[in-house]
């Protein structure tokens, strides 16, 4: 079962309202996906970018976009783009006090979260898979990091690293393919999981 499908499960709650209005149900679940299909990578992304799991960055994209529908069924919205970028904003607060319990007022001030997520997103995005993955690289066993840091971040050539460590060329493609498999069971990007 897709993210959506378990979505549109949690939405029958909301049915009474779907009834209220006089629209089908039909009419109504096609009107949320296109919604949903419009926000949902910009959305998780931005969790996602912000804590770096991707179980969390689901829950909190299904936390706010059912928000967004509870709220929205009591009374009808001007700007739905703007209401959903403030729940997401005040889904992200929410976790964090309960996260750290600590007031957040940061967040707060920020007038157009939407425009916020959409610079964060993009700067993550423009970041290489390199970059990306710095600190899991530190993370690795010690001749893993040095590795992976002289031809990940450095680029440099299996010839160059071999011959800055005195270590032969074997050694350095079998360590770094060791940092490679390494990096792939912590590094849950998308993007990380699918480079080769």
């Amino acid at each position: 079962m897709n993210f959506f499908t378990q979505f549109l499960i949690k939405c029958i709650p909301f049915a009474t309202w779907i009834v209220k209005k006089g629209d089908t149900i039909k009419t109504i679940m096609s009107e949320l996906k296109i919604f949903y299909e419009e926000h949902v990578d910009k959305v998780y992304k931005f969790f996602y970018i912000q804590c770096l799991d991707v179980d969390i960055a689901e829950d909190l994209t299904s936390q706010t976009f059912m928000a967004y529908i509870e709220y929205v069924s009591d009374a009808p919205v001007r700007d739905t783009k703007k209401y959903l970028y403030g729940i997401m904003r005040n889904t992200w607060a929410n976790y964090l006090r309960a996260k750290y319990r600590q007031h957040v007022d940061s967040l707060e001030q920020i007038e157009d979260f939407s425009h916020y997520t959409e610079n964060a997103v993009s700067k993550y995005e423009a970041l290489s898979l390199a970059e990306r993955a710095v600190e899991y690289i530190d993370k690795l066993p010690e001749s893993q990091k040095i590795i992976a840091k002289l031809r990940f971040i450095e680029e440099k050539s299996v010839q160059e690293v071999a011959e800055q460590l005195g270590r032969s060329k074997l050694y350095i493609k079998t360590t770094q393919h060791r940092a490679v498999k390494n990096l792939r069971k912590m590094f849950k990007d998308p993007a990380f999981r699918s480079a080769s």
